[in-house]
């Protein structure tokens, strides 16, 4: 099961999901230099593909004395647009990438193959099948992991509820979790990370 950390906290996916830890590929480098912004994690598995991002405002630090959530309850609707502008930059991109391989001859002629391949072999299989499901209007499901010190559940609902209204139809559900939730679909598995 590969393991993340993001944000001090552990991310396991199992076998079902193949994963690319977005933040950190190649792809996104080149979109946020364009001002893109974009989501931590990009998961598939079956029919689904998950965008997770990851927030902890919990003090990690023994010297912090401020809560760093209370800055995002003083502003609830501008964080709510942020975070809806990284799954809708996210989209987009994932859109680029797929009309970049697209026009490649050589990723058309393989594209069959790539398709019935695990896309946590290569970078390819994982792209072709990111493209066939947003081409084939698959479902798409936002996440934002929202950890906080106290469970803030009717604020991650209001916020759930704000992003999928920004959202609109770009994505079919939104999700906004947290360590006591246990809202993730099965197979990943989160933890806070060990200090």
């Amino acid at each position: 099961m590969p393991v993340f950390e993001e944000s001090g906290l552990q991310f396991g996916f199992d076998s079902r999901w193949t994963v690319r830890k977005y933040d950190a590929h190649r792809f996104f480098q080149g979109f946020s230099g364009a001002g893109l912004k974009g989501v931590d994690f990009i998961a598939l598995s079956g029919d689904t593909l998950l965008l997770l991002e990851v927030k902890n405002y919990r003090r990690r630090r023994s010297w912090q004395t401020e809560n760093p959530f209370d800055r995002i309850l003083e502003a609830p609707e501008a964080f709510a647009g942020h975070m809806a502008g990284k799954f809708l930059d996210t989209l987009r991109a994932l859109r680029a990438i797929g009309t970049y391989y697209r026009r490649k001859w050589l990723f058309r002629l393989f594209r069959p193959i790539l398709l019935r391949r695990s896309g946590g072999h290569s970078d390819w299989a994982f792209w072709a099948q990111v493209d066939a499901h947003l081409q084939g209007r698959q479902p798409v499901i936002a996440v934002l992991w929202l950890e906080t010190e106290r469970d803030q559940a009717v604020f991650r609902e209001q916020l759930r509820q704000s992003l999928k209204n920004l959202l609109e139809d770009a994505v079919q559900e939104v999700q906004v979790c947290h360590l006591g939730t246990g809202q993730l679909p099965e197979g990943i598995q989160v933890r806070l990370a060990p200090k």
